[in-house]
């Protein structure tokens, strides 16, 4: 796989996880709003979003990677 390939492959995925988590959000604050009590569900949100933003955003993977494994 090419290094141009691998850019538009992380983007891709990245847009991807950016709208995902916009919809989340929008759940989240209409959850909130009409169901305050519902704290089931907008914890599982919560966890959600953080998933999404340490795996595809913070590159947490990169820090355990050794240096044969690391991707550009």
């Amino acid at each position: 796989m090419e290094i141009e390939e691998k850019k538009k492959m992380a983007y891709r995925i990245g847009d991807t996880v950016l709208i995902l988590l916009a919809a989340l959000t929008v759940g989240e604050y209409f959850i909130g709003k009409y169901a305050p009590y519902w704290w089931a569900p907008l914890l599982t949100i919560a966890f959600l979003k953080a998933f999404f933003v340490v795996r595809d955003f913070m590159h947490i993977g990169r820090a355990f990677a050794g240096e044969e494994e690391e991707v550009h």
